[in-house]
């Protein structure tokens, strides 16, 4: 299964993400607070929106997304 980017899960959900809070993690630092998942794509940083997706968990009162961070100093 191919990852997905924190961008492209935000483009699939859209507006029906409702006001539920979403933080992102990276490993256990926190990496960005957002009002809603249809914030995240104007206010995050572009390494946030590249992050590759480990995990969601979604509940009522909040939304936590688990990513890798790209790695930049990766050889090509």
């Amino acid at each position: 299964m191919r990852k997905i980017t924190v961008f492209d899960f935000c483009s699939q959900i859209g507006a029906a993400s409702d006001e539920i809070p979403v933080v992102v993690k990276a490993g256990m630092q926190e990496i960005g607070h957002f009002r809603s998942l249809y914030k995240i794509p104007a206010q995050a940083m572009p390494g946030v929106l590249e992050a590759k997706i480990t995990y969601v968990t979604m509940g009522r009162e909040e939304i936590i997304i688990q990513v890798k961070l790209k790695d930049y100093n990766a050889k090509l």
